[in-house]
């Protein structure tokens, strides 16, 4: 599923160091409760974040 357009999102960590998603990136992605994410930091300092292949299954 390729971006048509760049966007931004962002997200709010708790106090217990949490990463709330937001909820357009949850539905794109289809993350439910329990599913797992990636975060790559890549050499440039960019965070690519990734849902976990097969986390849907």
């Amino acid at each position: 599923m390729p971006w048509t357009n760049k966007f931004r999102f962002f997200a709010t960590v708790s106090d217990r160091g949490q990463i709330f998603i937001p909820k357009a990136l949850q539905n794109y992605f289809r993350i439910n409760s329990r599913d797992k994410v990636a975060f790559e930091v890549e050499d440039d300092g960019k965070v690519v974040f990734r849902k976990q292949k097969g986390a849907d299954q």
